[in-house]
C-alpha cells in the first residue's frame, strides 16, 4: 500500500506532465506565428490540442502555420499530436 504521500506523489507527476505538455506547446506556437497563448486556453484531447478563449486573428495565424507547428510538436518528442484546433 502505498498511502497517502504516495498517492500525492502520482498526483504530482502527473500534473508536471501535464504543465510540461502545455508549455511546451505554447513555445512552438510562439516560435512559428510569435502568438503569446496563455497556458491555461490550452487542452489536449488525445491527440489534438485545443486552444479556447484565443481571439479569430490568432486562430488564424495559427491554422496557416499549423504543418509547421504539428512537425515541430512531432519532433519535440512531449506527446504525439496530430491537429490543432
Amino acid at each position: 500500500m502505498l498511502g497517502i504521500s504516495g498517492f500525492f506523489k502520482n498526483i504530482q507527476n502527473s500534473f508536471t506532465k501535464e504543465v510540461v505538455l502545455r508549455t511546451t506547446i505554447k513555445e512552438i506556437i510562439k516560435k512559428h506565428t510569435g502568438v503569446d497563448i496563455p497556458i491555461e486556453s490550452i487542452t489536449c484531447k488525445g491527440e489534438t490540442v485545443a486552444l479556447k478563449n484565443v481571439n479569430q486573428s490568432a486562430l488564424s495565424v495559427i491554422f496557416i502555420k499549423k504543418q509547421k507547428i504539428l512537425e515541430d510538436l512531432k519532433n519535440s518528442g512531449v506527446k504525439i499530436i496530430t491537429d490543432v484546433r
